[in-house]
């Protein structure tokens, strides 16, 4: 009778759980990555992500560095981004209405109302600024891509 040693790899595939057991590591691993971005994604140094995410603090720097991790941490800032404009916009003509309240108010301080129209006017230049600096582009675009001027 012979005795044959099994490993536990071998043991593994021949129950069939070794493909389990890669998808639970690479489940786990994807997990770890996807906390470390949400910390630092709200703020948290990556010392305190890493903490929270499970990993060791050279890990998370070998997770941030990696291409694939930076190209989800912009995705996802940029969304973070768009998301507060969005709020911001869609609270813009409450603003504009305070704005020139405050200025009008012959009961606010002086300085105060004339803050409150520094205020206006910087958002409205600011705002025309960016919608010619958009324009401009666009253009460019169009001649880079070989449209019309």
């Amino acid at each position: 009778m012979s005795v044959t040693t099994v490993t536990k790899k071998e043991e593994m595939n021949a129950m069939g759980t070794e493909g389990n057991e890669t998808r639970h590591t690479l489940a786990r691993s994807h997990a770890r990555e996807e906390a470390l971005l949400a910390g630092l994604l709200a703020g948290k140094s990556i010392t305190d992500a890493a903490k929270d995410a499970g990993v060791s603090r050279r890990t998370a720097y070998r997770m941030r560095d990696r291409d694939s991790f930076q190209a989800k941490y912009r995705a996802a800032k940029n969304e973070l981004l768009g998301a507060a404009i969005a709020a911001l916009h869609s609270h813009s003509l409450s603003f504009i209405e305070t704005l020139a309240a405050i200025a009008g108010d012959s009961k606010v301080r002086g300085y105060e109302r004339v803050q409150a129209s520094r205020e206006g006017l910087a958002a409205l230049f600011k705002g025309v600024e960016i919608f010619d600096f958009e324009e401009r582009l666009r253009k460019l675009e169009q001649v880079a891509g070989g449209g019309e001027k």
